[in-house]
């Protein structure tokens, strides 16, 4: 067996034990999900907040991470693998005797195609593979690519060499952009109100302790913050808007020092009630993952194969996209005729599976023997 198929081999075996591993978390990982989403109407706001550029911020990526971060680092442990906090990896990082592991964890929305879409991001603290790099629409020559932090293996102090791989475990989520954008024009208003009173109640304040002008308390008030996107007047007001919609015990408090009448009241009612029934509707839109999907990033070693398959990502030369394409193990077809991919699905729901067929070419999901939908 030559080296390129070696590794390859190697990169499949993890792969499915991979995705054993999860599937065979999966209630376990859906139990940690719905104990979150219990809390759900404890961060709606923030949710809103965080999504106010015609964006709709995922939360449940973070609560995907975190989970899945210890449910593998307890599954690999008990199979022999010790984690390994290394500085420029993946979000884990487990060493056996013979090689590295290095997990990503992804979270994509099912309408943002090019999250997943025959595709994954890597950075270049995940993967060991050079990507081409672009200038202008046309691909800039060898040796001009982006060499990520991590080569494709380390070389140890008793001269072995212990073999890197890459996997990403991708969790496509349905979309929710729809209730975002029904609540972000009312709270664009709610925040506007708060701004003015903000600006009324400080600013004879600030002229105060600094003994200046109304017109120079302003500008103060009005300016960025170093290396910060917002102005120092629209983060306190989002600061006071969190502190009473989130802490019941300031609410009164804030709402004295802003001088809000008893009329003015009915606009912080009218948003609390949109508040509860955009919780509502996220509850049942059910917002799990609706796939999720374990994916070999090809070892470095493997450039002569998958060279045309990596190409520069959104940040340039510190970012690649892997190009899987038919998903296959390349080497091993070649060599054995056999096709095992690089890409199986450990999860589906049914309910998506026809949407999810427009955008995969080939699923293949793992079962007690691998099939294809």
């Amino acid at each position: 067996m030559n080296e390129l198929r070696k590794i390859e081999e190697i990169e499949k075996e993890n792969l499915f034990k991979l995705a054993e591993m999860f599937r065979n978390s999966l209630e376990n990982f859906s139990t940690s999900v719905d104990r979150s989403l219990r809390y759900l109407d404890k961060i709606v706001v923030p949710i809103i907040m965080a999504s106010k550029e015609d964006k709709s911020y995922n939360p449940f990526s973070e609560i995907i991470e975190k989970y899945v971060q210890h449910l593998l680092i307890r599954r690999f442990e008990k199979e022999g693998y010790n984690l390994l906090p290394l500085g420029y990896s993946a979000d884990l990082t487990f060493e056996s005797e013979e090689y590295i592991l290095n997990i990503d964890i992804k979270t994509a929305n099912i309408d943002n195609l090019s999250d997943f879409k025959g595709t994954i991001n890597v950075g270049i603290n995940q993967m060991t593979h050079v990507a081409k790099l672009q200038l202008e629409r046309k691909f800039l020559p060898s040796p001009y690519f982006v060499y990520p932090t991590i080569p494709p293996f380390y070389k140890m102090s008793d001269g072995s060499r212990k073999l890197i791989l890459t996997y990403g475990l991708m969790f496509i989520y349905p979309s929710y952009k729809d209730l975002i954008d029904n609540i972000r024009k009312e709270y664009s208003s709610l925040s506007d109100f708060f701004n003015l009173k903000l600006e009324d109640a400080l600013i004879p304040i600030i002229v105060k302790i600094f003994n200046i002008s109304h017109d120079e308390a302003r500008k103060r008030l009005e300016k960025k913050p170093e290396k910060s996107r917002y102005t120092r007047d629209k983060q306190i007001t989002e600061s006071l808007i969190r502190g009473v919609f989130i802490h019941e015990q300031e609410r009164d408090n804030i709402l004295r020092a802003l001088e809000i009448a008893e009329d003015e009241l009915d606009m912080i009612r009218s948003f609390s009630s949109k508040l509860r029934n955009f919780t509502e509707n996220l509850r049942e839109r059910d917002i799990k993952p609706i796939a999720i999907v374990a994916i070999s990033v090809p070892n470095g070693m493997l450039k002569e194969k998958y060279q045309d398959d990596f190409v520069s990502g959104k940040d340039y030369s510190k970012s690649a996209r892997y190009h899987y394409k038919d998903g296959i193990f390349k080497v091993i077809k070649e060599e054995t005729n056999e096709e095992f991919p690089r890409v199986i699905f450990i999860d589906i729901k049914n309910d998506y599976l026809n949407k999810l067929k427009r955008y995969f070419d080939r699923i293949r999901i793992l079962s007690y023997k691998l099939k294809e939908l």
